[in-house]
């Protein structure tokens, strides 16, 4: 059988700041409080404050509970009037891990809230899950705050700074029997 490596992306450390270690770990319920640097665990330029983790791991038998809240935030650009601005970045989710069992015959191998351990694995690298959880936390559309007024079309300036006098041209006649609609 062939040896393999684990080749981190460039820049980002195979193994984040975000591990804990379950050698030994007693039954119950462990509290966590992990930090990481965002580009350890694979975040890009965006983010620039360090992400902090609380975790809880229960242990029962050889089941582990794992709840995780990361935080981070960073500088993000408006997707209306192109400006920068800060927003804090925060998410939260469970995974059981199962130690010593390889899939069941039978089971789901597409539920992504249960992972298998290895029976010689000794740290849990929250580092990829949290990096998942925090992006998909980011909405579709980044607007630096819900009544942005975004762009003139016609001249181009920020309608949050200043007021253009800019004529803007009515509505596409094409479009005006929809408009009788929503009335």
């Amino acid at each position: 059988m062939g040896s393999f490596r684990i080749i981190p992306w460039e820049g980002v450390s195979a193994v984040s700041g975000l591990r804990i270690n379950i050698s030994g770990l007693s039954e119950g319920i462990h509290h966590y409080s992990l930090e990481s640097e965002p580009s350890e665990i694979g975040l890009d330029e965006r983010f620039n404050r360090p992400v902090h983790v609380k975790a809880s791991v229960e242990k029962a038998n050889r089941q582990l509970l794992l709840h995780a809240e990361p935080q981070s935030g960073g500088r993000f650009v408006c997707d209306r009037c192109l400006d920068e601005f800060q927003r804090d970045v925060d998410a939260q989710y469970s995974i059981v891990y199962i130690q010593g069992q390889d899939t069941p015959h039978g089971a789901e191998e597409d539920i992504l809230e249960v992972q298998y351990l290895s029976p010689d694995l000794n740290i849990l690298d929250l580092g990829e899950d949290v990096r998942q959880f925090l992006l998909l936390s980011l909405p579709l559309k980044n607007l630096c705050r819900e009544d942005c007024a975004g762009l003139c079309p016609v001249c181009g300036g920020n309608r949050n700074r200043n007021r253009c006098s800019c004529a803007v041209e009515g509505i596409d006649p094409r479009w005006a029997d929809l408009k009788r609609l929503k009335n």
